[in-house]
């Protein structure tokens, strides 16, 4: 418990910045633009038709989706996802390299608490963090909508499309997690949180380029469909059980190195 309280408090100011940013982003373009763009939609229209194919779908601008909420939203969802991954993985890799980072490993693992319950105890922090924030963003999806143009959306599918950033972090906090066990110094978590986030950024980017669903079991950015949301009620099953075998698969890998890797004695 105390394992877990202490990571709880010391990422508390980052979870407050990243949580302030995604739902700052959210209310950016969801109540502040998407009214705007619906209401000059023959001049955006015009702008984005100059656009180079491969750019408009680069950046998932579809022009014949995009004046609906839930195209917009998808498309918008791309962004937030993003910050979200950098968040989960910024988190992930700061409570899991701590000790290696500081060069205290061996201090930590002399004290009466097993390793296993070391390892449970920062992944149970890092899931309240996240936990939290989605809870929050959440809350201001449902909210926020009711009074834009989407107001006659159903109330249930804005709450799963917004759920989605959840599941989409919960992938990459396994992949930052795995990251920071088995890395052999990590030294700027930011740094490496960054070139997780845009390199999923760049593999969705690639998947529109090529246009080819098989690239899409590699994007994890993806794996969660706001725009299957809309039109389905809910996510497409052979990605979503993707997204949680790589979750698991990084957490029992990373569980293993955790409790059976040696300490080195500084």
């Amino acid at each position: 418990m105390n394992i877990y309280l202490f990571e709880l408090k010391s990422q508390l100011k980052s979870f407050l910045i990243w949580t302030a940013s995604l739902i700052a982003v959210y209310l950016v373009f969801m109540t502040g633009m998407f009214d705007v763009l619906m209401e000059s939609k023959d001049a955006f229209e015009k702008a984005v038709a100059g656009f180079p194919p491969a750019f408009s779908a680069a950046f998932g601008l579809h022009l014949d989706k995009l004046f609906t909420f839930g195209g917009f939203y998808a498309f918008v969802f791309t962004y937030i996802a993003l910050v979200g991954a950098i968040m989960a993985v910024s988190l992930s890799v700061a409570v899991f390299s701590r000790e290696k980072r500081s060069k205290c490993g061996d201090f930590l693992l002399t004290k009466p608490v097993g390793r296993g319950t070391v390892y449970l105890s920062k992944l149970l922090a890092v899931l309240t963090l996240l936990a939290a924030a989605n809870v929050l963003f959440i809350l201001v999806s449902a909210i926020s909508c009711s009074g834009s143009a989407a107001a006659g959306t159903e109330l249930g599918r804005v709450v799963w499309a917004a759920a989605a950033l959840f599941f989409t972090q919960l992938v990459f906090m396994g992949v930052g997690i795995a990251y920071a066990v088995f890395a052999g110094k990590v030294r700027a978590v930011s740094g490496v949180a960054t070139a997780f986030g845009f390199g999923g950024f760049i593999l969705s980017a690639l998947r529109r380029l090529l246009e080819k669903e098989a690239v899409r079991f590699i994007a994890p950015l993806d794996y969660f469909s706001t725009a299957a949301v809309f039109e389905t009620g809910g996510y497409e099953a052979k990605y979503a059980v993707t997204a949680a075998a790589v979750t698991v698969i990084c957490l029992m890998l990373s569980y293993i190195r955790f409790t059976g890797s040696d300490a080195p004695a500084l």
